[in-house]
């Protein structure tokens, strides 16, 4: 009896803590997927004009730079500094292009894009 108890409880444990483990993994990358998914519309335009086609890329490939207030105190513009990596086809990569963008409420604007061949 006592060990159907211990075994009871043990399961009921590991099924309680399961699910919290996965909402925090779930939830690490939220905010950062949430922001990028706001300036896919102005990356594949910079994108899109640096490469004179439409050309693909992959939003979980950007790398964030950097993110900076563009004025001293509690303002909203920022510079945002990106890595992007368009490809071709099945994921061959065509350059490793750095995006510096200008986000106030008034919009979005790439202020600086420098192409660089992929390795």
């Amino acid at each position: 009896m006592k060990k159907l108890i211990v075994m009871s409880l043990a399961l009921i444990f590991v099924l309680i803590l399961t699910p919290i483990q996965s909402q925090a993994e779930n939830n690490q990358n939220i905010i950062t997927d949430a922001f990028l998914t706001t300036l896919s519309p102005h990356i594949g335009n910079a994108v899109t004009g640096q490469y004179g086609e439409l050309t693909q890329y992959a939003l979980y490939d950007i790398e964030i730079l950097s993110i900076e207030r563009t004025h001293n105190g509690r303002t909203f513009g920022f510079n945002i500094v990106l890595k992007v990596y368009p490809f071709e086809e099945a994921h061959n990569y065509i350059g490793a292009d750095t995006l510096t963008l200008e986000v106030m409420p008034s919009g979005v604007n790439v202020t600086s894009y420098k192409h660089q061949k992929y390795r």
